[in-house]
């Protein structure tokens, strides 16, 4: 046999012994291993309290990374939705996640976003200058003597009815139930990397301060929502202010969840612009070419716009954590600056208004901190503030910003919506009206083929116009086909289709470069005809039962119409094809004669 240091188990025996012997030899190698355990047992327990423990942790991350929040959502989404949902997965991933949203109706209102079971018009018209707005849950649930048209004149009738402390309660319990986290995770299921939050001036309003301190400079911006009055509208339109410590806490709450914003300024005092979103609609706007009229009444509301841009700049240089992270994607400083003062005569803003205010804001922001550290500056600059934006504004763009900054930190923004564009646009068959590039029960062929040209031309004409190495975004765009909801395609395949195109032209999936993209908007839950072509929520199948809630939660009053334009005609606003080398520019809103 061969030799060994050691009994074996198994053993040459005569028969019969043969089992006693590996008993024998077995007892003896368990006790040999007991003394070794015995001598290091503090050591293995060490070692095994530290396995659990691992072991422990590996088992909650992985309920984590199964929470509802992750799979939960696509489990309760089926059918189109579901087509839908993996459709937005998709292009998020394609684009390495520059399909990017907008937070409307949250910081900033719009009357239509709250419009109950009867709105009906997109970006409320000038004929129906009363507005549509109808509620703003959770606390003002209606009904309501009259509606509301914007968001100043909302807060000045609250203020004057029920006080001050109620319009702010109101204003509050709005903004903490309107975005949750709840929202910021669904965003990061989608692919969604990027948020456009539009903010009313109000953010800043103790910048007016050094105008009147007795008005301006008594709340904490830190904390409180105070309801000041707008600085030339002073005894028509109110504010509530945006604590910024809280906005503070809604930037942690996107940071957790990966997601980078752009913080966009999207009103300004006196109104800046010809839109329900600038606060004091349906008045005129005044802030391009008139002062203040508070405090001594010799400040330009100009001046005043400008302070407001410098203080998010300083604002933004103090989130150094979330800098770090890369959280703060963007800055836009004005929303459409003038929209509508071209097809207006320029009576209440020209041209060389916008552009030298443009210039203004750009030179702080350029000698800020913030382009070396990672914030672009989005340039929103609208057509309709230009009897010709093709010949005028890239000439500018390009002699404002050097090629370094356009290909590093400076955007040019644009917006695009084909709703307004009567070649592009689509409405039921069943109308009479006049327009629309084609009906919702085209074939799918005819209104691909539409869109594509449509769309491909207005990527196309940005890509000529404001070529590589330029940043360039269009930082609102739709599903809506038509600006009358009642009129508006809801088929599942039309939107789908009009979701597709958009996102392939401005994505640019090829070699081309980007054009970064933000769906208008995320959320629309008290404004049901309008979720299809401007939710992406809705349209991601992750609304759930959103579209219910302006049941009991929004009850108009009874001035409400099902048709308050009737017998009027809407004259769709076209310009020159000089304009445009690629047609009618697509984004305007509606004019009414």
């Amino acid at each position: 046999m061969r030799g060994v240091s050691s009994e074996p188990i198994f053993q040459d025996l005569q028969p019969g012994e043969t089992r006693l012997a590996r008993r024998g030899s077995f007892t003896r190698s368990m006790t040999a291993v007991a003394e070794q355990v015995k001598r290091y047992r503090k050591k293995i327990f060490i070692i095994g309290a530290f396995i659990g423990i691992l072991v422990g942790v590996m088992i909650l991350v992985g309920l984590i990374r199964v929470s509802p929040a992750d799979s939960g959502f696509a489990d309760l989404i089926c059918g189109e939705d579901k087509v839908n949902y993996k459709d937005i997965q998709h292009y998020s991933q394609a684009t390495h996640n520059l399909v990017a949203v907008n937070f409307g109706g949250w910081l900033c209102l719009e009357d239509w976003f709250f419009s109950g079971p009867v709105g009906r018009y997109v970006s409320t018209p000038p004929n129906l200058p009363q507005g549509q707005g109808a509620c703003l849950p959770p606390l003002l649930t209606g009904p309501l003597d009259k509606p509301w048209a914007s968001e100043g004149e909302l807060v000045n009738r609250l203020l004057k009815d029920k006080g001050a402390s109620y319009a702010a309660d109101v204003f509050k319990a709005h903004r903490e139930s309107f975005i949750s986290r709840e929202d910021y995770k669904q965003l990061k299921v989608l692919g969604i990397k990027s948020v456009r939050i539009p903010l009313s001036w109000a953010i800043f309003a103790d910048e007016l301060k050094r105008i009147d301190p007795e008005i301006y400079g008594k709340h904490d911006p830190e904390y409180d929502t105070a309801i000041v009055p707008d600085p030339f509208y002073k005894d028509e339109i109110h504010m509530a202010t945006v604590p910024r410590s809280w906005l503070r806490d809604q930037l942690t709450m996107a940071a957790e969840e990966g997601l980078r914003v752009v913080l966009d300024m999207h009103n300004m005092p006196g109104g800046s612009s010809d839109g329900t979103y600038s606060g004091i609609w349906p008045l005129p706007p005044k802030f391009w070419k008139e002062k203040v009229k508070v405090g001594k009444g010799d400040v330009a509301l100009r001046q005043v716009g400008l302070w407001l841009n410098d203080a998010l700049v300083r604002w933004v240089e103090s989130l150094d954590d979330l800098l770090e992270k890369g959280t703060i994607w963007g800055l836009c400083m004005i929303n459409e600056p003038a929209h509508l003062s071209a097809p207006e005569g320029h009576s209440w803003a020209t041209e060389d208004d916008v552009l030298s205010y443009i210039e203004a804001y750009t030179e702080f922001f350029r000698k800020s901190t913030l382009p070396s550290r990672g914030v672009r500056l989005y340039v929103q600059i609208i057509e309709t503030a230009f009897d010709n934006f093709n010949a005028r504004v890239p000439d500018w763009y390009h002699a404002t910003f050097s090629d370094e900054e356009r290909g590093t930190w400076a955007v040019m923004a644009r917006h695009y919506y084909t709703a307004w564009n009567p070649q592009c646009n689509g409405l039921i068959q069943s109308t009479k009206i006049a327009g629309g590039g084609y009906t919702c029960d085209d074939t799918i062929e005819k209104i691909t083929g539409r869109l594509r040209d449509c769309i491909f031309s207005f990527a196309g004409e940005f890509d000529q116009l404001f070529p590589k190495p330029d940043l360039r975004a269009v930082t609102e765009w739709s599903l809506g086909t038509n600006p009358d909801a009642n009129l508006a395609c809801s088929n599942a395949d039309v939107l789908r289709v009009l979701f597709e195109t958009n996102v392939n032209a401005f994505g640019l999936l090829h070699e081309k470069g980007l054009i970064e993209p933000f769906f208008w908007t995320w959320r629309m839950p008290f404004g049901p005809k309008f979720q299809p072509g401007w939710s992406l929520k809705y349209f991601s199948g992750m609304a759930g039962d959103e579209s219910l809630d302006s049941n009991g939660r929004c009850v108009v009053g009874t001035w409400a119409k099902e048709n308050p334009l009737a017998g009027v005609a809407m004259a769709l606003a076209e310009v020159s094809p000089a304009n445009s080398t690629f047609g009618p520019r697509s984004h305007l809103k509606p004019r009414l004669v």
